[in-house]
């Protein structure tokens, strides 16, 4: 553990610094990731939900080999790492109100061992040959915090959030230059 210190920028993160809504993650339950899969030019998301000890994986294009290790190799290394950046900050002590012995995922389990991952199925797929992935990712996170997890496919058409997510940033930029 000497390795990963809370000094290190991932630390850092995990503390609140480095962010834009200087959030410290021992104030939160449930945490967003969006991770670039850079082998394969693809983003996911990924819900780090504390209490639960798992990391839930949004991926709107499953399928095929090469996507598919990549992803596993990215999540694989998240679930490693976090444990760790997380007792090195201390976060475990900081949440008070969590008796972490007696929540189920954490019974019987050191608090560096890896997260279990879950691949999220049924969700909404982009089409092939799209690159719409970062489209997907901005969705997935807005359905979560707004607490749906469950993600149907009937509740997304990229053209519309596309539509939206491009007006929005019009707006800001506008009022940005005044």
């Amino acid at each position: 553990m000497r390795y990963i210190s809370p000094e290190h920028h991932v630390g850092q993160y995990i503390r609140g610094f480095k962010m834009l809504a200087n959030v410290s993650w021992d104030t939160v339950d449930n945490i967003i990731i969006p991770v670039n899969v850079s082998d394969s030019f693809h983003w996911i998301m990924i819900l780090f939900r504390i209490r639960h000890r798992c990391l839930n994986v949004y991926d709107s294009f499953i399928g095929g080999a090469i996507n598919t290790k990549n992803v596993h190799r990215h999540v694989q290394s998240l679930a490693t790492i976090i444990p760790l950046f997380l007792f090195a900050t201390n976060l475990y002590d900081k949440r008070a109100e969590i008796c972490w012995d007696r929540e189920p995922a954490y019974i019987d389990k050191s608090m560096t061992n890896p997260l279990k991952y879950v691949i999220v199925r049924d969700i909404l797929q982009q089409a092939p040959q799209s690159n719409d992935c970062g489209m997907y990712v901005c969705a997935f996170a807005e359905f979560i915090i707004h607490g749906l997890f469950d993600i149907s496919t009937n509740m997304f058409n990229v053209t519309n959030h596309r539509m939206t997510y491009g007006a929005l940033l019009w707006n800001y930029a506008r009022k940005k230059v005044k």
